[in-house]
């Protein structure tokens, strides 16, 4: 049991999860409403701790690198059955936490109907400005008896101004499931599962804007 639950838990493992894998959603795309978007900047400001006291605050192995360029990447810690830390979990290199959110906003808005603008110099009055910060972007394992149960959870802070006005959202999502392994397919169905769930809760709190 050990062993099929700690598998190469010790070392580091990459996660394929980019940006145009986030599932589409299959409903009837959405009737244009008008707006124009610009996505301005989205900024990984998750605070990583040596020894937290809880498996869902971000850590990285103090054994392995941690610069800035891996902590964008970082999406979680692997732990043994006994909860011990162990090997981090890693987004596959050229995708970042930063990327993932700003394809799920950039979803989230598309399918509430606005046109997505690809440039800073598209937007004019009228035009709706995304800055968002990521407070939370993690995923971790709680042991079990007879099964461990993963879990995926996402916070940002968006700002949304257009003209005078600036709207604050706070986005957040919870993914969990229980699973026989620490297999990292089963870690990139919870992340996956906790993504679309933040672009439908984004979708929900847009409705407020209009």
């Amino acid at each position: 049991m050990v062993a099929l639950l700690a598998g190469c838990a010790t070392s580091r493992s990459v996660l394929e999860i980019m940006p145009s894998s986030v599932p589409e959603n299959t409903q009837t795309a959405a009737t244009a409403n008008g707006k124009a978007v610009y996505i301005d900047t989205v900024r990984d400001s998750r605070s990583f701790q040596e020894n937290p006291p809880s498996p869902s605050i971000p850590s990285l192995d103090p054994s392995e690198a941690s610069s800035d360029a891996i902590k964008l990447r970082a999406i979680g810690r692997k732990r043994n059955t006994w909860g011990k830390a162990l090997g981090d979990i890693l987004l596959a290199d050229g995708t970042t936490v930063e990327s993932l959110i700003a394809s799920a906003i950039n979803r989230a808005f598309s399918e509430n109907g606005y046109q997505v603008l690809d440039n800073s110099s598209k937007v004019t009055p009228g035009v709706y400005v995304v800055d968002a910060d990521i407070s939370q972007f993690w995923a971790w394992m709680n042991p079990g008896f007879w099964a461990i149960t993963l879990s995926a959870e996402i916070s940002t802070n968006l700002s949304i101004k257009v003209d005078a006005k600036n709207e604050q959202l706070v986005v957040q999502s919870e993914s969990s499931d229980h699973f026989q392994t620490g297999m990292e397919s089963n870690y990139i169905q919870v992340v996956t599962d906790a993504l679309n769930l933040y672009v439908e809760k984004l979708k929900s709190k847009l409705k407020s804007l209009e």
